[in-house]
């Protein structure tokens, strides 16, 4: 089976989906990311890092760049099942096209999850959808189309959807646990971070370092504006800035449709993430609980719809 997206996804296409766009990822993530990828992506110098963005940088070049590793399951299926149950990992950076790469290669893309839920929900043999997710989030384009289709499917699919976090949920991929019908995790689960970022490289001291000197010939006043190689103007970081305010206007949306929270109360947490209890208090997350218990709600809710439908034949 080949699942849409095609085949593994160039670094060049990866750059364009990270760099000045607007995000929804932890910014020391964002970091460790850029460092990894840091020359397959051009990128000539980032001058801020800290221990926690060093680690995770360790962790991203021997995952990352590992390239196209993907597994092969004996069921011939796009996702893995256990028994009735779709189990669908969503882990790493979280970006619009990546092919049939496993999340093991350091990102998941939405046209992959897009492939299996869709896969999930049509088949006979699945009754329960459970999303193994640990995230920190990613890219906004294909996000919001993802998430709305996954809130559909969870109004209409007749399948429960359960977002286990394992141990975060941030940003992106909070927008999607925040569909699901339950969201479980540990007390240490990570939560929320409703808001957008962006990254811009400015290279133009390096190149002035170097003595390179860019000229750039446009046609249109705006053409090639927000680019690395001139310093950004204020028409172009207001156009930055009100992009980022708009995606975070609609994924407090989003979180309201689907946690049943206001739209006010996700905008109050101002892009924090919370962990365990607080994240409860403040409706992230249906409850604390060990996977062991949250898998077996899952399977509760799965033996209860059955009854319920064999009771109406």
């Amino acid at each position: 089976m080949r699942p849409i997206g095609g085949g593994p996804q160039p670094f060049t296409n990866v750059a364009r989906q990270l760099l000045d766009r607007p995000l929804a990822i932890l910014p020391h993530q964002l970091e460790a990311m850029l460092l990894a990828l840091q020359s397959k992506l051009g990128i000539t110098q980032i001058s801020h890092i800290d221990a926690t963005a060093m680690e995770a940088k360790a962790i991203l070049e021997r995952s990352a760049l590992g390239g196209d590793a993907r597994r092969e399951w004996d069921s011939g299926k796009s996702f893995h099942s256990d028994g009735p149950i779709a189990v669908i990992p969503i882990t790493g950076t979280l970006v619009h096209k990546f092919g049939w790469l496993d999340p093991m290669c350091g990102m998941t893309g939405y046209d992959g999850l897009t492939r299996k839920v869709r896969d999930a929900i049509r088949d006979p043999e699945i009754d329960g959808i459970w999303f193994d997710i640990d995230s920190p989030g990613g890219a906004v384009a294909g996000l919001e189309q993802f998430v709305l289709e996954l809130a559909q499917f969870a109004d209409t699919g007749g399948k429960p959807i359960y977002g286990w976090i394992n141990e975060q949920a941030c940003s992106a991929a909070y927008a999607i646990a925040s569909v699901c019908h339950k969201a479980y995790g540990p007390e240490t689960a990570m939560s929320g971070s409703i808001g957008c970022c962006m990254a811009h490289t400015d290279i133009t001291g390096a190149l002035d370092e170097a003595g390179v000197k860019v000229t750039i010939i446009r046609s249109g006043e705006r053409k090639y504006r927000g680019s690395s190689v001139e310093s950004l103007d204020d028409v172009t970081l207001a156009k930055f800035q009100k992009s980022c305010d708009a995606v975070r206007d609609r994924f407090a949306k989003i979180v309201s449709m689907g946690r049943g929270i206001s739209v006010d109360a996700a905008m109050k947490t101002e892009a924090d993430w919370f962990e365990g209890e607080e994240a409860v208090q403040l409706g992230l997350m249906d409850a604390v609980a060990n996977e062991r218990e949250a898998w077996a709600r899952l399977e509760e809710e799965i033996d209860s719809s059955k009854r319920k439908r064999r009771s109406a034949q």
